[in-house]
């Protein structure tokens, strides 16, 4: 391996060791929001409880409001990558698997959905709704934002209600009341 090879194995790493660093900054902070309010919160708290310096902070981050704007950034990346991929999906088994995934994400990220649940956030905007539905006739993307809306509105009471049912079930729970609201447009 030349030098060249090596120095792009080693900026991998340090992309990598990065990601790690500001993933653990940002759950960090959100398990301190669920204590206390984001200005009742100091960096090094953040930073103690993230197990990294205070230089990685700010390498990362300007201030603990550009973390938490990454850390809502984060979310909505992910729902609307949920919806895109279950969107995608064309016969109803692959739409079942995609649910699933859906669901299984959304438990992984419950702590993070959580937290905006509580604080009143929306989980998907009308913009980001927007962008995902495009440019479609207009009784396909009102059918399409109720759809979405159903999603995210059976993720929101699942979460909040401790994720008490598995990720299998919630999705084909969630398909079913799909299907009948697509029934109900013929």
């Amino acid at each position: 391996m030349n030098e060249l090879e090596r120095m792009n194995v080693l900026r991998l790493s340090n992309a990598e060791a990065n990601k790690i660093t500001r993933d653990c900054m940002k759950s960090a902070l959100v398990k301190l929001l669920n204590e206390k309010d984001l200005p009742r919160i100091s960096v090094t708290e953040i930073v103690t409880a993230a197990g990294v310096s205070r230089p990685a902070f700010y390498r990362n981050y300007s201030s603990k409001e550009d973390l938490l704007e990454d850390v809502i950034a984060s979310v909505k990346e992910l729902l609307s990558k949920v919806v895109m991929l279950w969107r995608s999906a064309e016969t109803p088994s692959e739409k079942l698997e995609r649910m699933t995934q859906a669901f299984t994400e959304a438990g992984k990220n419950s702590v993070e959905l959580g937290w905006l649940i509580n604080i009143g956030h929306p989980l998907l905007t009308d913009e980001q709704v927007d962008s995902i539905i495009g440019d479609e006739h207009p009784a396909s993307a009102y059918m399409n934002t109720a759809c979405i809306s159903a999603i995210f509105s059976i993720i929101r009471r699942w979460i909040k209600g401790g994720k008490k049912e598995p990720p299998e079930s919630m999705a084909s729970l969630c398909c079913g009341i799909i299907a009948g609201i697509r029934e109900g447009q013929a």
